[in-house]
């Protein structure tokens, strides 16, 4: 008996030792190699999706390893621009998996690390309307932060920020009631 937990024990040891050995040996990945396994794991998602039988069958472990090698990219590189890209996919990702709240921490960590990234106007729109319609409790604050940040980018245009105006000036209402209200003749000849 007193052999065999000797035993076990040895062989504990020796694994222990091996799985703890040097791993000079392990190579250092590139942002190159990242990129290849994130384009790989997009293309491998964009062919599911083309079926839709299959992207409905499509587990959202799929996405959420999509949702892993681009944080993993961030992460490596967060000064890059293209990390700007992947923070900008995982909001999106988030977005679509309807983890809301994971959606606006990845944006807001966008906004913040790259202050002038290329798509912040459509951005910016997506964080405010993810707050006006998703996230319970519902947050004004947050709805007009993100909506008058919108209003200021140079790329708005007119039309678009005359809605934004129109929806915060009746923000107490929830989207679904605002729209049922611009559907109301009455209401449009005001």
């Amino acid at each position: 008996m007193r052999k065999s937990i000797y035993l076990s024990g040895f062989l504990c040891l020796v694994f222990l030792i091996f799985s703890c050995g040097d791993n000079s040996d392990k190579k250092e990945l590139t942002r190159e190699d990242y990129k290849a396994s994130i384009e790989q794991m997009e293309d491998s998602i964009s062919k599911i999706q083309k079926d839709p039988i299959a992207a409905a069958k499509m587990p959202s472990l799929t996405n959420i390893e999509l949702i892993n090698r681009l944080v993993a990219y961030y992460q490596a590189f967060p000064k890059d621009e293209y990390a700007a890209d992947c923070l900008f996919k995982v909001h999106m990702k988030y977005g679509e998996l309807q983890a809301h709240q994971n959606a606006v921490a990845y944006g807001d960590t966008l906004l913040k690390s790259f202050p002038k990234y290329k798509n912040r106007d459509f951005l910016l729109e997506s964080l405010g309307s993810t707050y006006d319609v998703y996230i319970e409790p519902r947050d004004t604050i947050k709805v007009r932060y993100y909506y008058e940040l919108l209003m200021k980018e140079k790329s708005v245009k007119s039309d678009k920020k005359s809605e934004i105006k129109a929806r915060l000036k009746y923000l107490h209402l929830d989207l679904f009631e605002y729209i049922q209200l611009q559907s109301d003749p009455i209401t449009k000849r005001k």
